[in-house]
Protein backbone atom coordinates (compact mmCIF):
# COMPACT_ATOMS: atom_id res chain seq x y z
CA UNK A 1 0.00 0.00 0.00
CA UNK A 2 1.60 3.34 -1.08
CA UNK A 3 0.99 7.38 0.32
CA UNK A 4 -1.90 7.85 -2.41
CA UNK A 5 -3.65 4.52 -1.83
CA UNK A 6 -3.34 4.81 2.26
CA UNK A 7 -4.89 8.58 1.70
CA UNK A 8 -7.66 7.39 -0.48
CA UNK A 9 -8.48 4.62 2.25
CA UNK A 10 -8.40 7.20 4.82
CA UNK A 11 -10.28 10.20 3.06
CA UNK A 12 -12.12 9.14 0.56
CA UNK A 13 -13.68 5.29 0.90
CA UNK A 14 -16.44 4.56 2.78
CA UNK A 15 -15.68 3.59 6.48
CA UNK A 16 -16.38 0.49 8.45
CA UNK A 17 -16.37 -0.24 12.09
CA UNK A 18 -13.08 -0.97 12.13
CA UNK A 19 -10.35 -0.38 10.25
CA UNK A 20 -8.23 -3.23 8.89
CA UNK A 21 -4.31 -2.41 10.23
CA UNK A 22 -1.52 -1.46 8.52
CA UNK A 23 0.78 -4.39 6.97
CA UNK A 24 4.75 -3.48 7.18
CA UNK A 25 4.52 -1.39 3.86
CA UNK A 26 1.44 0.65 5.19
CA UNK A 27 2.89 1.40 8.31
CA UNK A 28 6.10 2.80 5.71
CA UNK A 29 3.86 4.83 3.64
CA UNK A 30 2.06 6.09 6.87
CA UNK A 31 3.12 9.65 7.66
CA UNK A 32 1.13 11.75 9.20
CA UNK A 33 2.95 15.24 8.35
CA UNK A 34 2.26 14.09 4.62
CA UNK A 35 -1.54 13.48 5.47
CA UNK A 36 -1.90 16.65 7.37
CA UNK A 37 -0.65 18.36 4.50
CA UNK A 38 -2.89 16.84 2.25
CA UNK A 39 -5.60 17.98 4.41
CA UNK A 40 -4.62 21.84 5.03
CA UNK A 41 -4.89 21.90 1.20
CA UNK A 42 -8.27 20.36 1.05
CA UNK A 43 -10.03 23.02 2.07
CA UNK A 44 -10.19 26.05 4.58
CA UNK A 45 -12.43 24.40 6.55
CA UNK A 46 -10.54 21.38 7.06
CA UNK A 47 -7.14 24.06 8.47
CA UNK A 48 -9.09 24.05 11.04
CA UNK A 49 -9.75 20.67 11.98
CA UNK A 50 -6.24 19.57 11.26
CA UNK A 51 -4.42 22.24 13.81
CA UNK A 52 -7.26 21.83 16.30
CA UNK A 53 -7.22 18.08 16.75
CA UNK A 54 -4.54 16.50 14.71
CA UNK A 55 -1.65 18.40 15.31
CA UNK A 56 -2.75 18.63 19.19
CA UNK A 57 -3.28 15.00 19.49
CA UNK A 58 -0.99 13.16 17.16
CA UNK A 59 1.85 13.72 19.76
CA UNK A 60 0.37 11.27 22.21
CA UNK A 61 0.59 8.19 19.39
CA UNK A 62 4.33 9.32 18.03
CA UNK A 63 5.53 6.23 18.45
CA UNK A 64 3.01 3.60 17.86
CA UNK A 65 1.67 4.51 14.10
CA UNK A 66 -1.23 1.47 14.53
CA UNK A 67 -2.53 3.62 17.00
CA UNK A 68 -2.21 7.25 15.00
CA UNK A 69 -3.71 5.30 11.79
CA UNK A 70 -6.86 4.05 13.60
CA UNK A 71 -7.17 7.84 15.09
CA UNK A 72 -7.13 9.11 11.54
CA UNK A 73 -9.10 6.90 10.57
CA UNK A 74 -11.49 7.16 13.22
CA UNK A 75 -11.72 11.41 13.55
CA UNK A 76 -11.25 12.19 9.87
CA UNK A 77 -15.01 12.58 8.47
CA UNK A 78 -15.45 11.34 4.49
CA UNK A 79 -14.57 13.03 2.29
CA UNK A 80 -15.75 13.95 -1.87
CA UNK A 81 -12.27 13.28 -3.42
CA UNK A 82 -10.92 16.61 -5.17
CA UNK A 83 -7.79 16.95 -7.15
CA UNK A 84 -5.43 19.56 -5.17
CA UNK A 85 -3.08 21.31 -7.37
CA UNK A 86 0.05 22.17 -5.83
CA UNK A 87 2.34 24.84 -6.67
CA UNK A 88 5.89 24.16 -6.87
CA UNK A 89 8.62 26.60 -5.83
CA UNK A 90 10.34 28.51 -8.86
CA UNK A 91 13.79 28.21 -9.14
CA UNK A 92 16.08 30.95 -9.39
CA UNK A 93 19.42 30.85 -11.20
CA UNK A 94 22.51 31.71 -9.65
CA UNK A 95 23.11 35.17 -10.97
CA UNK A 96 19.73 36.30 -10.21
CA UNK A 97 20.26 34.97 -5.98
CA UNK A 98 23.70 36.38 -5.67
CA UNK A 99 21.99 39.73 -7.38
CA UNK A 100 19.31 39.09 -4.66
CA UNK A 101 21.69 38.57 -1.92
CA UNK A 102 23.06 41.88 -2.25
CA UNK A 103 20.08 43.48 -3.02
CA UNK A 104 18.96 42.66 0.38
CA UNK A 105 21.70 43.50 2.14
CA UNK A 106 21.65 47.34 0.46
CA UNK A 107 17.83 46.95 1.73
CA UNK A 108 18.57 46.20 5.33
CA UNK A 109 21.19 48.79 5.17
CA UNK A 110 18.88 51.27 4.13
CA UNK A 111 16.11 50.12 5.53
CA UNK A 112 14.01 49.75 2.51
CA UNK A 113 12.39 47.03 0.69
CA UNK A 114 14.00 45.08 -1.80
CA UNK A 115 11.72 45.41 -4.86
CA UNK A 116 12.01 49.58 -3.61
CA UNK A 117 16.19 48.95 -4.37
CA UNK A 118 15.09 46.96 -7.83
CA UNK A 119 13.14 50.42 -8.60
CA UNK A 120 15.93 52.66 -8.50
CA UNK A 121 18.34 50.28 -9.83
CA UNK A 122 16.05 50.26 -13.02
CA UNK A 123 15.72 54.03 -13.27
CA UNK A 124 19.59 54.31 -12.85
CA UNK A 125 20.16 51.88 -15.65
Amino acid sequence: MNFFQLQNKLFYSNKSEQPEPLNAEGEQAFVPFLLNRWLTMYSKDTVGFVNETLNKYCGIFDTDKQRTYRLYYNLIPRLKFKHINYIKKVKIDRERQEELDQLKMIAKNKNMSVREIEIYKNILD
